[in-house]
């Protein structure tokens, strides 16, 4: 069966990846910096595999590439994402308002948001190629779109977003001679901790479509912005 690797696997998004790919009977690789007692449970299902890592650190990477070996990855999903030190629901638009910048927590947001996948997708990307699918996804969001933003603010996650475009870009691009097939997707705006109570999809609908969009993956694709019902999102 298949390989997927998931980071970000202990709740939301990433953990729904895990229950619906675990489902489907794919090998399951859970990669996250804490776990969950919904995860734990998870992973005393034979075919998935529970791993430690801190996205934002290159050394704790470097151990799950360690720690991995040459295990074929059919399916690398760089879900790990922050929206900021105040979440959405609590604030986090205030937080991040023209005139009340936090350096530093912009800072953490792209580190973990866009270096945090290019740590990923170098460190594993021999595994990814070693594989049938070759296939690398990571998690955006309409939020990065330029065209869309007609609204302001929320400048850090805007951007860490926007970068994740233009990053999924140049390695559809670095990568294709390797076959891999490299893209950047949107969830929908999810009912999350991230998303908040007032978000529009659900997460098992969210992820069921970005499933979707990852099994019908073709080269014409590559670097575009692809949302969980399909669509081409402008960059």
């Amino acid at each position: 069966m298949p390989a997927v690797l998931i980071t970000g696997a202990n709740r939301g998004l990433g953990l729904e990846f895990c229950r619906q790919y675990a489902a489907s009977g794919w090998d399951v690789l859970a990669a996250s910096r804490s776990s969950s007692e919904e995860l734990e449970e998870l992973g005393k299902l034979p075919k998935v595999t529970l791993y430690s890592v801190d996205v934002g650190d290159s050394a704790s990477v470097q151990q799950l590439a360690d720690a991995l070996g040459d295990q074929p990855i059919d399916v690398l999903i760089n879900n790990a994402g922050y929206f900021g030190c105040v979440g959405f629901a609590e604030g986090g638009v205030e937080h991040q308002a023209f005139g009340d910048t936090d350096f530093d927590n912009w800072a953490n947001v792209m580190n973990i948001n866009v270096f945090g996948p290019m740590r990923v997708t170098e460190a594993l990307v021999d595994n990814v190629a070693a594989s049938e699918q070759k296939k690398v996804v990571t998690l955006s969001s309409m939020l990065g779109s330029m065209e869309l933003n007609t609204i302001g603010g929320l400048y850090a996650y805007r951007s860490s977003k926007a970068a994740v475009n233009m990053m999924m870009k140049s390695m559809a691009v670095d990568l294709q001679k390797r076959g891999v097939l490299a893209v950047a997707v949107h969830p929908g705006w999810a009912k999350t901790e991230m998303g908040g109570p007032g978000a529009e999809v659900e997460p098992g609908e969210g992820v069921a479509g970005l499933r979707r969009v990852i099994e019908r993956l073709t080269e014409q694709q590559l670097g575009q912005l692809i949302a969980f019902d399909g669509n081409i999102l402008p960059y």
